[in-house]
């Protein structure tokens, strides 16, 4: 916290502040979101950060859509912007939770350099790797290096969180293999429907399998809770 007298916080107390909700926030991963532009502390004569309140608050903010929604910094930096001009993005206002939306074409999601993940995602780079070696995400080439796709941070963030329940990546290829028997299982279906590329029928295909994901995604967990109460029944 700042010290008493002044109302400011040093890059040392912005780490302190958000240890116990961040972390794994450091130093230098302040001073990446500087560099990122989003957050543009005050700096003193001699060169340091004076980090007030509203730096403080926007880097929560921007700490929060990354972690909770897995957001890129592009689109968080977007999401600042709309703060500023006064509008709430959807993220952040009071919500029932609910299914992440379809979005079409996926290959339109923003890329993140592997070399950086530590620094923007804050996953290391090694597991990204392990991840990409076991066909759980999809690394490519890009101008500047290895890339991995924005549609495949939030498969990375959750598999990361799975870890402290002893899962490893070699443990959810089956999730992999799961979800393309799936999206074939939908495609057989739902081809036939939609063979014309119109706006209006891509849109109606999406609305579609929005419908569709929510559905079978209530069946699974119906399902899976059955079989949880089978496998566990001399326990409960």
């Amino acid at each position: 916290m700042a010290e008493s007298g002044r109302d400011y916080m040093t890059i040392g107390e912005v780490v302190e502040h958000f240890a116990d909700t961040y972390p794994d926030l450091t130093i230098s991963k302040v001073r990446f979101l500087e560099d990122e532009g989003l957050v543009s502390p005050e700096r003193t004569g001699g060169g340091y950060r004076k980090f007030h309140p509203a730096d403080v608050t926007r880097i929560e903010l921007a700490l929060r859509l990354q972690r909770d929604h897995f957001m890129p910094l592009a689109v968080i930096r977007e999401k600042l912007k709309e703060i500023d001009k006064g509008r709430i993005p959807p993220e952040l206002q009071p919500s029932v939770a609910r299914a992440e939306a379809v979005q079409l074409p996926l290959e339109t999601a923003e890329t993140v350099l592997v070399a950086k993940a530590s620094d923007t995602l804050g996953l290391p780079t090694t597991f990204i790797r392990e991840l990409a070696e076991f066909g759980l995400v999809v690394l490519s080439q890009g101008d500047h290096g290895e890339e991995i796709a924005g549609a495949d941070i939030a498969i990375a963030h959750a598999c990361w969180d799975l870890r402290k329940f002893g899962l490893e990546p070699r443990h959810l290829r089956m999730y992999e293999t799961f979800a393309e028997r799936e999206a074939t299982f939908f495609s057989q279906a739902l081809s036939p429907s939609f063979r014309h590329r119109t706006p209006e029928v891509r849109q109606r295909l999406i609305e579609t399998l929005n419908e569709l994901t929510e559905l079978t995604g209530a069946l699974k967990r119906s399902m899976l809770h059955r079989a949880l109460a089978r496998a566990f029944d001399d326990v409960m």
